[in-house]
């Protein structure tokens, strides 16, 4: 008989009965021990796949955009196979790794995006609830397979929840009033474990209303009880450290263990040998007892059961290994990149033509960043490299957009010797260097013969030649300066000359001068006079203005940048301008002047042949904004710390502020028009459905996608702040030239309650009511309805409601006999 998750469980339950209090403990951290005698292998949980598989190693997988891109596909079914593409890998990972790690990875993100400025912007899906738990759940699904028993891989939803911010995100709670909490941040984890089935979760570091993630009540009362999650639940790495160290929750780590254990965590991101001991301890002291370890050991080996870890072979196993890092996945990924891309701006500027004569130029054109959640890609296309392949050699024009540079400090140059930097006196002597500026103080220095990067070594305490890759958890390479004059290694240290003649941290800073050895704007602008027109790659650094653990003080392009295109601009207003980004820029003048602007992200391995496909109208950019671009975002946000989005007027939803371009917007090559919108009930119900039909048509001679946004404003006559307008449904539409289709889309009328803090309920409101429909959230189609309350609903708030008054009534009553007594 086939084994089904009954099946499964009891065998967990027979595992249980047998093991000893040792062996469960030995399971609670992500170094989980055999139990030979059980046949339990060895196994460890954990790794990371927001856009691949990542191996830390070295290891090859594939590479997708980075998860802000998935977004902004706007395309749950290409989101499947994202999904699906990673789990195979996942799979193939597991085997080739005897069975011994790689199907637990902690992904997809779902925080929520509320504030641009979060240095992991990068990682998650945008800053609306129903946009992000459509997309995430179908990547989950995708990860997970469709099998009714055996998992493909078991997918953590992270950071649950309240997680938006770096800067002392360990050791600080975040205040989320009631409404907040559930029309905003739970609303958009919801669909991971009611729809997807998520068989795992991670808790964020930072606390909610004083309590931290790993101990809140929410992991049982929500998770677990009104989504019926049935997987296990992990902390975030070492949360259990820092819960003692550096939140001071807890004095004692067997104290924090035992608190996480009751409230819900069933897996310890941490030190094996930390965690095992303070199980024990907690056992000892009574703090704990061993059916709350059984109980978490129960969850972690049935979905271990479900993943197949009990079985000689599952379904899963019979994956083709060709797919790890192969062409199929290859020719997905182009699919996916040149779906996210997003066409902000085009006046009659772009596709390209192969006759035009092409200078590029820029920062991110001849470079493919990784960023930390990315992993060794087999193969890395650079704009640059796929540009070079499309055009005859004659009609294309390169030039570098970093300064080449000598360093001088006092009357000394700098110079390398055995791969240290050393100071020499003749300026002949002295080494030439790229001189990369990514903004916010943040600079990179490439030795120009190597092509490796300067960083600083702690041990030596000098600058060395290191990789010619920026990547590491600390950026060591990192000179920091805002003047230009006064340098700080990356841990904000002086630097300067040591005294055995070596470039280190000093005491006292020494004034650093950049003598330059070629300006490249200079040069830049001189080529664009020779071209029809000028391309110029621009973006973020990922590991410096776009990371884990650093929020960023802006939202501007560097300054360099910005100098680069208007310089170009000048000699010659052909110009196209890519983004290739972590996160939305403040880029005015641009919108101003630039004719043709486009924004992609990091992570995709096909990232140039892709773009190059767009440019020169192979493939038509699809991609819709997942999140707002401000004009000016300190202007419209509060500060970063600030989780009330109804109150600071966050995201699309409540914003007061004018937008460079507002959510959902993104342009495509061709035009579709709507010609008419109906619906099959203009007067809704709670938990209802409403069917919205849409004629389509599209006027090219061409092939053109568009996305259909529909948003719902309700205008209630309770005094309550409601969305000014909220997502409600959305479809993704293929249209042949000259087509006209008509499409229908569902609209969930729950999907317009509001949490009532008063009664601790969701409402369904009387109101007046108004669909927005279109390519965009800034639509001028609409349809009018109204909104009914339920009626048990109604009776039993006006009961309520007629209880409350007696009662007032009845005090005021009590106080007038009182007084009269007196």
């Amino acid at each position: 008989m086939t084994k089904n998750i009954t099946a499964i469980k009891e065998q967990v339950n027979k595992f249980i009965a047998q093991m000893t209090v040792e062996e469960k403990i030995s399971l609670l951290s992500t170094s989980q021990s055999a139990i030979e005698r059980l046949g339990i292998r060895e196994y460890k949980v954990g790794g990371e796949g927001a856009h691949g598989v990542v191996d830390r190693e070295g290891g090859i997988t594939t590479s997708f955009p980075q998860p802000l891109g998935l977004s902004q596909t706007w395309n749950p079914d290409l989101l499947k196979e994202v999904g699906t593409a990673i789990g195979n890998e996942a799979r193939i990972k597991y085997l080739q790794s005897n069975k011994t790690t790689w199907l637990t990875l902690w992904a997809p993100t779902i925080d929520m995006e509320r504030d641009p400025r979060w240095g992991r912007n990068d990682e998650a899906y945008g800053e609306d609830p129903y946009l992000t738990g459509r997309l995430s759940a179908e990547l989950i699904k995708g990860m997970q397979g469709d099998d009714p028993t055996w998992l493909r891989m078991a997918a953590a939803p992270k950071h649950f929840y309240g997680n938006n911010n770096e800067e002392k995100r360990e050791s600080s709670s975040n205040s989320i009033d009631l409404r907040n909490r559930e029309e905003y941040y739970l609303k958009a984890f919801e669909p991971a474990f009611k729809e997807a089935k998520a068989q795992s979760m991670m808790t964020a570091y930072n606390g909610i209303n004083g309590v931290p993630a790993m101990q809140h009540e929410d992991i049982e009362q929500v998770v677990r009880q009104r989504w019926d999650m049935d997987g296990f639940v992990v902390c975030d790495g070492g949360a259990l450290t820092l819960n003692v160290e550096a939140y001071h929750y807890y004095d004692t780590y067997e104290e924090a263990l035992a608190d996480a254990l009751k409230k819900g965590i069933d897996c310890f991101v941490d030190d094996k040998e930390k965690v095992e001991t303070a199980a024990k301890k907690a056992l000892e002291k009574s703090l704990i007892t061993e059916e709350d370890i059984t109980r978490a050991v129960k969850r972690i080996l049935t979905v271990r059961g479900r993943l197949g870890h009990f079985e000689d072979a599952i379904p899963f196993d019979e994956v083709s290994h060709s797919l790890l890092a192969g062409e199929e996945h290859a020719e997905l990924v182009r699919k996916v990149t040149a779906e996210q891309a997003v066409l902000l701006k085009n006046h009659n500027s772009l596709p390209l033509s192969e006759k035009q004569k092409v200078h590029l130029t820029g920062p991110l054109a001849d470079v493919w960043f990784r960023d930390w959640y990315g992993g060794y890609p087999p193969h890395e296309i650079t704009i640059k490299e796929a540009l070079m392949d499309k055009l005859p050699e004659n009609t294309i024009i390169f030039s570098p957009s970093h300064d080449d540079v000598a360093i001088k400090i006092n009357n000394a140059y700098l110079a390398v010797k055995d791969d240290t930097l050393v100071a020499v006196s003749s300026e002949e002597e002295a080494a030439e260097f790229v001189f990369e500026d990514w903004d916010f103080g943040s600079h990179l220095l490439k030795e120009k013969q190597t092509g490796r990067y300067i960083q600083y070594d702690d041990q030596t305490n000098t600058f060395r030649l290191h990789k010619k890759e920026v990547y590491d958890w600390f950026v060591k390479e990192n000179w920091i300066s805002e003047n230009k004059k006064d340098w700080q290694t990356w841990d904000n240290h002086p630097i300067g000359i040591t005294p055995d003649g070596f470039i280190g941290a000093v005491k006292e800073s020494t004034p650093i001068e950049l003598v330059t050895k070629k300006e490249a704007i200079k040069e830049a602008a001189a080529a664009a006079k020779e071209a029809d027109v000028s391309v110029v790659i621009l973006g973020n650094h990922p590991m410096l203005n776009g990371k884990e653990t650093m929020d960023r003080p802006g939202m501007t392009l560097p300054a360099h940048q910005l100098d680069l295109v208007k310089d170009i601009y000048a000699v010659n207003p052909n110009v196209v301008v890519v983004i290739v980004g972590s996160y939305p820029f403040e880029i005015d003048w641009l919108n101003q002047h630039i004719p043709g602007i486009l924004f992609t992200t990091h992570g995709s391995q096909e990232l140039g042949t892709s773009l190059s496909d767009i440019l020169f109208g192979k493939e038509a950019p699809t991609g819709k904004l997942s999140q707002t671009w401000y004009k000016q975002t300190e202007k419209a946000l509060p500060p970063i710390r600030d989780y009330d989005s109804i109150k600071g007027n966050r995201t699309y939803l409540y914003s007061n502020e004018s937008f460079i371009y507002p959510f959902g917007h993104g342009l495509t090559y061709g035009k579709v028009s709507i010609l008419s919108l109906s619906m099959d009930k203009y007067t809704w119900r709670e938990n209802e459905e409403v069917t919205v039909t849409v004629e389509l048509q599209n006027s090219a001679n061409q092939v053109v996608t568009e996305t259909v946004q529909v948003y719902a404003t309700l205008t209630s006559d309770q005094a309550i702040k409601l969305p000014k307008k909220q997502l409600v449904s959305f479809l993704k539409v293929p249209l042949k030239p000259g087509e006209k289709k008509k499409v229908t889309l569902k609209v969930k009328t729950s999907e317009l309650g509001y949490f009532d803090v008063a009664w601790n309920k969701w409402v369904f409101p009387k109101a007046k009511g108004t669909l927005s429909i279109g390519f965009s959230s800034d639509t001028e189609h609409s349809l009018s309805f109204n909104t009914i309350e339920t009626d048990a609903w109604n009776v039993t708030l006006k009961s309520l409601s007629m209880l409350r008054d007696t009662m007032t009534m009845l005090v005021h009553l009590l106080l007038v006999i009182q007084l009269k007594k007196k």
